[in-house]
């Protein structure tokens, strides 16, 4: 037995070592994850936002879209042959106030200033007489505020960052004066394609949190797919002639800071 008692007490002394070994490192680990300026800790908090986003228009066209179009002073144009909308780029700016509901999930108000145009490009296979290009384009110029309420579902903190999914619905409102949009006595092919000025959308995303000393910041992606149709025809022309339905939809890449 007195063999075994200093096997024993260095044993004791190994484990102690260890265990401090294993403290220090976890402290080391605690002091070295950054602080994120305590966002997190607040029960409401605010920040702000830079957004590219990357849209065009899903088109739904009539059975008889290819079908020449004739105004009321007997004005005909030409037989279509294609009706697409390209991607248009756009860039915004905007708000952030934050709601913590639980430790994992937030509700978000995001509201934006964006300036995104959008256009619709039409092929026409031409008759002898054809008093237009066989190619048209025609651009929606829209600066719009946007409204999103958004849920933010975050999963645990690792260090310095986490992960999170997000979802919601939005209300968009386009402050493009309606002076542009006067097409009065222009010829036919210079007519404008219109469009309602409020629509509803739903979005989805994905992103993380990056934490720095100060500050939390955030890149997020996220697609948004508008609601009902937005085509306004009340005025019919050659160019919302051949479409039945119009929507919007984009792929926005955004970074916050809060």
């Amino acid at each position: 037995m007195n063999n075994s008692f200093p096997l024993l007490s260095i044993g004791c002394l190994l484990a102690l070592l260890v265990a401090t070994s294993l403290s220090a490192s976890a402290q080391r680990r605690q002091t070295l994850q950054r602080w994120g300026g305590g966002v997190d800790d607040e029960v409401i908090h605010f920040g702000f936002s830079f957004h590219y986003v990357n849209a065009d228009y899903k088109i739904e066209l009539k059975p008889d879209w290819q079908r020449p179009f004739q105004d009321q002073e007997g004005w005909v144009g030409d037989s279509l042959y294609s009706v697409y909308s390209p991607f248009y780029q756009g860039m915004g700016l905007g708000l952030l106030a934050d709601i913590k509901l639980t430790e994992n999930a937030n509700l978000r108000f995001t509201p934006s200033l964006v300036f995104s145009n959008k256009a619709v490009n039409y092929g026409y296979t031409p008759f002898a007489n054809s008093t237009h290009d066989r190619q048209l384009t025609t651009l929606v110029r829209s600066s719009y505020i946007d409204l999103p309420l958004l849920f933010k579902f975050k999963s645990d903190r690792k260090a310095n960052y986490r992960g999170y999914l997000i979802g919601g619905g939005k209300y968009s409102i386009n402050v493009v004066s309606s002076k542009r949009y006067d097409d009065a006595g222009v010829p036919p092919f210079e007519k404008l394609l219109k469009t309602k000025p409020t629509y509803f959308s739903y979005e989805a995303g994905i992103g993380f949190d990056f934490y720095f000393d100060f500050f939390k910041m955030s890149p997020e992606i996220r697609w948004v797919q508008s609601i009902g149709n937005l085509l306004d025809a009340r005025e019919p022309n050659m160019f919302n002639h051949p479409i039945d339905r119009l929507m919007l939809r984009n792929l926005q890449i955004s970074l916050f800071f809060e």
